[in-house]
């Protein structure tokens, strides 16, 4: 059977996604994208050296929309583009939330040289954006199977999945990710749900630090269903922030985890010093 391969937040990072395709595992796996398509930092932080990063949210909305429309991958929605959507609806409490979270210069990005709602709005349901509206419109905020569990940033364990509340299933974090948020010492949440579950929405940069492997896998025990939480820190200005893709087997095994960092590939697992992300290199 078919492997599925979860691809974690990219936040406009096109070239390494288009990078991240090209692995063999990737490609020849069902893909489901987590989510977090546009916005992200244009900066990549060194211990002595800041690197601009460029960030192309339209290059990534076209290549999964294409993935999606001709290929049968699956795009889940993420916080970020829920921004757009809700923008492009006149909200304006999400509207001043997104200004204030890279919005500004997404919108710049975007062609878009106004920063008052009407006008944002306005371009965001105008040719070309609207294409991109109407897509991120129709992207489902979960994807599961008999055994796998997809969403954006977690569920709420006290609410039955079919009870969730649509801010949990795009924002949630510690409580999703600790027995207790407020002691965090006494460990992962078991996972009530039973199947292998798959998050982005949190950098794992901000849960271990820069330096360390691109993804965490969340057990309560050694007998806990795995969680595993694959935002590899594109949003950051994390020297090692990237794209992570992680494929596992119908059944939930693990078959491998790739990431791409500075448009190479580098096995998931492998944490990265500076020294390697500046040279050139990455997995063969």
């Amino acid at each position: 059977m078919e492997n599925f391969t979860f691809v974690g937040d990219v936040h406009g990072a096109a070239s390494d996604l288009r990078v991240l395709l090209t692995d063999p595992v990737v490609a020849a796996s069902r893909l489901i994208f987590l989510g977090d398509y546009i916005d992200g930092r244009t900066t990549r932080r060194f211990s002595d050296h800041v690197e601009s990063v460029l960030r192309d949210p339209l290059g990534v909305l076209t290549l999964i929309k294409e993935r999606v429309t001709q290929h049968g991958d699956v795009a889940l929605l993420g916080n970020h583009d829920d921004f757009w959507l809700q923008t492009a609806r006149r909200d304006d409490l999400t509207y001043q939330t997104w200004k204030i979270n890279h919005g500004v210069q997404t919108w710049r990005q975007l062609g878009i040289h106004s920063t008052r709602l009407n006008r944002v709005s306005a371009a965001l349901n105008h040719e070309p954006l609207r294409q991109f509206t109407e897509f991120l419109a129709q992207c489902p905020l979960t994807w599961e199977t008999d055994h796998l569990f997809a969403v954006h940033a977690g569920i709420d364990w006290h609410r039955s999945v079919n009870d969730q509340c649509r801010d949990d299933l795009l924002w949630i974090r510690g409580d999703y990710y600790f027995r207790d948020d407020a002691h965090r010492d006494l460990g992962w949440h078991p996972n009530d749900l039973g199947k292998v579950m798959v998050t982005g929405h949190t950098p794992v940069q901000t849960l271990q630090g820069p330096g360390k492997a691109g993804y965490l896998k969340l057990q309560a025990n050694d007998h806990d269903v795995p969680r595993y939480l694959i935002d590899a820190g594109s949003h950051t200005d994390a020297y090692d922030g990237g794209v992570l893709a992680l494929t596992l087997t119908p059944g939930g095994q693990l078959v491998q985890a790739v990431r791409a960092v500075k448009q190479r590939l580098y096995s998931g697992t492998q944490p990265l010093s500076e020294a390697m992300v500046n040279q050139r290199g990455g997995m063969a």
